[in-house]
């Protein structure tokens, strides 16, 4: 992704909507053609530093009518993305440490020996190649290769076309344009389990309602426990990652609250019809700690007849929707919902007890609650608060307490 200061963002105040910059391949041919000389330029560069890739890049776009330094700064990020860069690690600041103490005892150091100045450049650096054991050219190249801009080209992904890189940036100036978004939301009638899934994974809150119609569908808010207290942008990485996974899914309109010039607020509408190009397909994993330990404890101590599975539905209740952590399934078809209950902020804490209390008033669902072991006040007020089975959870928990807590709850 790009970063903050690549971000170019038109601002309409008649709408009060925004507009990130976009390339298309029709209107704007000429980069098409630049920007293969510069991949052609990374593909063939290696060795090179990536301050002259930099400058080469910059030279070529330079050219093009109306191109802005932030573009051309994006660009070479995106180049840079898709190499690999020789990174010496400690090796320069060790190399450092034994040049300037080989040098010391040389200094002052002159270019033609003169009177008390005796130490000549040239003799210096035989001197000093000498102590270190390494030719002179070598000392130069690698004195400094830890930074960034003197780091050497490795190699560069081959299957990378100027295609490809405007489509990335695209993608990648949508995505920049989100991290001043305070809340998004995305009205969906496809793939709803894949956005809520990419949602936890992006650590972002979410709330859900059913939408009513002749077509099936939900729309999602998703904000940070700390929007409740006032507006903030600090979930915006949680937002561009979020739009990245959204682009493999269908039939999805976002709409993102942006705070623009001056701290007002604009909109920025997205759709999956507006011809943003999917990258790689997300990895999948686990949202929290806890729930890779839940995961853990199940594999290695499970409960024969039953299996655990992650995230598998989005179950309604009138307009209340719930997207449980995990579901245990027995063969004979018994389903138990189960919620591990993180604790975030206190207001986040309410709204998941009274949604939780309104499935347990009129569903027919039977749903455990995990909580961490440390939150033991918490779990027993909000169990009592909603009626509803849990237990602690350490890593050493067996998950056939778990199911016992479900038999011997007096709902069952």
């Amino acid at each position: 992704m790009l970063r903050s200061e690549h971000a170019i963002i038109a601002y309409d105040f008649a709408t009060m909507t925004a507009r990130p910059d976009r390339l298309l391949r029709s209107r704007d041919r000429a980069y098409q053609a630049a920007l293969a000389d510069c991949v052609t330029l990374y593909r063939q560069g290696t060795g090179s530093r990536r301050q002259d890739l930099h400058a080469a890049v910059a030279e070529r776009l330079e050219r093009l009518p109306g191109c802005p330094p932030r573009r051309i700064a994006a660009f070479c990020k995106l180049l840079d993305d898709a190499s690999q860069f020789k990174n010496p690690g400690q090796a320069a600041a060790s190399l450092r440490r034994r040049f300037f103490t080989a040098a010391a005892p040389l200094h002052p150091i002159v270019s033609t020996r003169e009177g008390i100045f005796e130490h000549e450049l040239g003799a210096a650096r035989q001197e000093i190649s000498k102590q270190l054991g390494m030719p002179w050219e070598e000392i130069e190249a690698e004195l400094f290769s830890d930074v960034i801009e003197l780091q050497r080209l490795e190699s560069f992904r081959e299957t990378l076309g100027a295609g490809d890189v405007l489509a990335r940036y695209n993608v990648a100036q949508t995505q920049a344009a989100l991290y001043r978004a305070s809340q998004i939301r995305v009205t969906a009638f496809a793939d709803f389990r894949t956005i809520i899934a990419h949602a936890k994974l992006a650590r972002l809150m979410h709330h859900i309602d059913r939408i009513e119609g002749p077509r099936r569908g939900y729309r999602f808010r998703f904000d940070g426990p700390g929007s409740v207290l006032r507006t903030t942008t600090r979930y915006g990485v949680g937002f561009a990652k979020l739009l990245a996974s959204l682009l493999h899914c269908r039939d999805w309109t976002l709409a993102a609250d942006l705070v623009g010039p001056g701290g007002r607020r604009f909109t920025l509408a997205i759709s999956d019809r507006d011809g943003l190009q999917p990258g790689a397909a997300a990895e999948t994993g686990f949202d929290s700690d806890l729930e890779r330990e839940v995961q853990a404890v199940w594999d290695a101590r499970p409960v024969a007849d039953w299996t655990l599975e992650r995230e598998t539905e989005l179950i309604a209740c009138g307009q209340t929707v719930m997207t449980p952590d995990f579901a245990l399934r027995h063969r004979d078809g018994r389903v138990i919902h189960v919620e591990v209950v993180g604790f975030w902020t206190p207001e986040y804490l309410a709204e998941k007890t009274r949604r939780l209390a309104a499935f347990r008033r009129q569903t027919c669902h039977e749903w455990l609650l995990l909580f961490p072991k440390k939150q033991v006040k918490a779990a027993e007020d909000i169990a009592r608060a909603v009626d509803l089975p849990y237990r602690l959870f350490t890593k050493r928990s067996d998950p056939a307490d778990w199911i016992n807590a479900i038999n011997k709850s007096p709902a069952s």
